[in-house]
């Protein structure tokens, strides 16, 4: 029996980051179309994925003729996050940017053929949002059950919190798997926004039947080399049970002493924003969501890395302390020996391939 190939359109494709992942699952598909506004990102995209056709244009400008001949078995979507980060204006469906994502639920209802599968991606915040409600409503009434998850990097032990919202969506008479396992020993229902999944009555269902059988209820077939699940009486809270096995030092790079150099943060900008620096040294397991303002503004934009190995943070900052004179800051600063990550170090924590090219 032939494995089906899936045909994959994916919508705000930036850098290729969903396409990469999709290769990683391992599944018999093929991205057909790439879909991205912003040159620079495509230009990525292309180079990573020669292959693959890329449209440079407004989503709004696609015709229905066009959608229906793409004809997707998947959609893939990671719609601008500025309407609903927290410290935004949390315009949602009111943001000129959220208007191309309603374009594409408004055009789904209207598909000959509607894409079997679709994976949504966005940032905390998605799931208490208009856009949100109006997502579900055109998913219930196009036939699709659905889940909505918030998960971060740092729950499969990677170290870099950055916690999203997903949203899986499969048409019926496809349903779900409920005892999927993740590389932390957890099932992913463990991390389910609560009251959000299209079938409820039967999660709780499977969920209690999976308590009552214990770890021996999990599932080989969908297993992530982890053999067994967590108990779920231990998951009461669950964003604390994380899986804290892999150190910063994994994902950095050699770097010539000039790179090095050029990432040093200067001690008079370390004297002005370093306590409000979120400072790591390469043994912590843990670093900030980077941002697209990283390199150009300091605080809230992602971690940074301390190079001296001896000196303790809370030393440096006693000694800034005890003293007002400028010239004696920095060289405290100095001897912290304070980087930013390299953009490739950026990648590597986002688990990129190596091969990747920015």
């Amino acid at each position: 029996m032939v494995e089906q190939e899936f045909r994959v359109v994916e919508f705000y494709s930036g850098i290729g980051g969903m396409h990469f992942a999709l290769k990683e699952c391992g599944i018999n598909a093929t991205v057909v179309a790439a879909l991205d506004i912003n040159t620079v990102a495509n230009q990525v995209y292309q180079h990573n994925f020669p292959l693959t056709k890329i449209f440079q244009r407004n989503i709004e400008s696609i015709s229905l003729k066009e959608f229906q001949a793409l004809n997707a078995d998947v959609f893939l979507m990671s719609p601008p996050c500025q309407p609903f980060t927290r410290s935004g204006k949390q315009g949602d469906n009111e943001d000129p940017r959220t208007k191309s994502f309603l374009y594409i639920l408004n055009l789904l209802g209207r598909l000959e053929k509607q894409p079997s599968h679709i994976l949504v991606e966005n940032v905390k915040g998605f799931e208490t949002s208009e856009t949100r409600n109006l997502l579900l409503q055109t998913l219930s009434a196009c036939n699709y059950v659905y889940k909505e998850f918030l998960l971060s990097p740092y729950h499969l032990g990677i170290p870099n919190q950055r916690l999203r919202y997903f949203l899986v969506a499969k048409q019926r008479p496809h349903q779900f798997v409920s005892d999927y396992l993740l590389e932390n020993g957890h099932l992913l229902d463990n991390y389910l926004i609560e009251n959000s999944a299209s079938s409820n009555d039967e999660l709780k269902e499977r969920r209690n039947e999976l308590a009552a059988e214990g770890s021996e209820g999990a599932s080989e077939k969908h297993a992530l080399k982890v053999p067994k699940a967590a108990s779920l009486s231990q998951q009461k809270d669950k964003f604390s049970n994380y899986l804290p096995n892999r150190t910063i030092n994994m994902y950095l790079e050699e770097l010539p002493d000039i790179v090095t150099e050029e990432h040093k943060i200067d001690a008079k900008v370390l004297i002005r924003y370093g306590k409000v620096m979120d400072i790591v040294t390469e043994e912590c397991e843990r670093t900030m969501c980077f941002t697209k303002a990283y390199f150009h503004y300091i605080e809230g934009t992602g971690s940074v890395l301390q190079m001296n190995k001896t000196l303790q943070k809370s030393e440096v900052f006693q000694s800034l302390e005890s003293t007002d004179d400028d010239l004696d800051k920095c060289e405290i600063w100095k001897n912290l020996n304070v980087r930013y990550f390299t953009s490739k170090e950026i990648a590597n924590l986002h688990h990129l391939p190596p091969d990747f090219c920015e």
